[in-house]
């Protein structure tokens, strides 16, 4: 299990994700803003207006990067992954509901479909839609400073472990 703290969610310094067994870091993350224009209206309004975040590896190489489309359109996200072989994945994730209720939201990667399942204060979880099966959970508890804890659950997809915590840090921890 991962876990790293946010102090400050409109914070652009990089956070330590550890492997909690070993207290090995595996990578870090950070909130990322194009200008400093788009950061100034963030500060105005409380971090969410502009939810664009970095995930690095261990080495400090970017591996995940997501871009939030448009302020005003509530998640809607370009999703950047750069695997080992040097490839490059995008795909977007959007949450197509009108309102903030939705619980869940469809998206496509390497032809495979996913879900992802919110939960308000508990685990919330992407199950491939083809099998049913969980293949990572996330949680982050409303406490301060913020503890977040990351799992991946299908060793299959041990090499995009970091592009499903960026997924759940942009499209959750953003909000």
């Amino acid at each position: 299990m991962y876990k790293y703290k946010v102090y400050n969610k409109l914070s652009t310094s990089s956070i330590k994700i550890k492997n909690e067994n070993n207290d090995e870091i595996v990578g870090y993350i950070k909130k990322n803003y194009s200008n400093i224009f788009t950061r100034s209206i963030d500060l105005i309004g409380d971090g969410k207006f502009f939810n664009s975040f970095q995930v690095f590896n261990k080495e400090n190489d970017l591996v995940f990067e997501s871009k939030q489309r448009n302020p005003f359109k509530y998640r809607d996200f370009i999703i950047k992954f750069n695997r080992e072989n040097g490839e490059s994945l995008i795909f977007n994730i959007v949450d197509k509901h009108w309102f903030k209720l939705s619980e869940k939201t469809d998206f496509t990667f390497l032809n495979t479909e996913y879900i992802l399942y919110k939960n308000m204060g508990e685990w919330a979880y992407i199950v491939n839609k083809e099998t049913n099966k969980n293949v990572a959970k996330w949680k982050n508890p409303i406490t301060s400073p913020v503890s977040i804890y990351f799992e991946l659950l299908d060793d299959s997809l041990k090499e995009y472990d970091l592009l499903f915590l960026g997924i759940f840090h942009t499209y959750l921890y953003g909000e």
